[in-house]
């Protein structure tokens, strides 16, 4: 897996200087999720995202291939809403069994304090 951060120059259209309306506010940022599997088992895929507003969002991808891609993206008007992208993690499930799971570099679990002493 990995995240990357896209602008004009991401769109083909600036490759080959032709007009495009979205040249000039298309900014955002795009998360890459590999997987090659050694067995045709049903597995799903989510990726949790914690935004830059604080908020987390989770979503989920059944793996219908022994190999392939999976892209999230968080463009223009989406992307200023949240403040980007802070963190991610992806885990991988078979039959509802966490089998594997990796984490960006800055993710870390959220501590719940209660109001309640121990």
């Amino acid at each position: 897996m990995r995240s990357e951060y896209f602008r004009e120059s991401y769109l083909a259209s600036e490759e080959i200087d032709t007009p495009d309306p979205s040249r000039h506010c298309f900014r955002g940022q795009q998360i890459v999720v590999h997987w090659a599997e050694p067995c045709r088992a049903s597995r799903e895929i989510v990726l949790t995202v914690r935004y830059g507003n604080r908020e987390l969002e989770t979503f989920c991808h059944p793996i219908k291939k022994k190999h392939g891609y999976w892209i999230y993206r968080l463009v223009n008007d989406d992307y200023w809403n949240h403040g980007g992208i802070v963190s991610y993690k992806v885990e991988l499930y078979e039959a509802g069994v966490l089998v594997d799971h990796k984490e960006h570099h800055l993710w870390a679990e959220i501590i719940n304090i209660s109001d309640t002493p121990l």
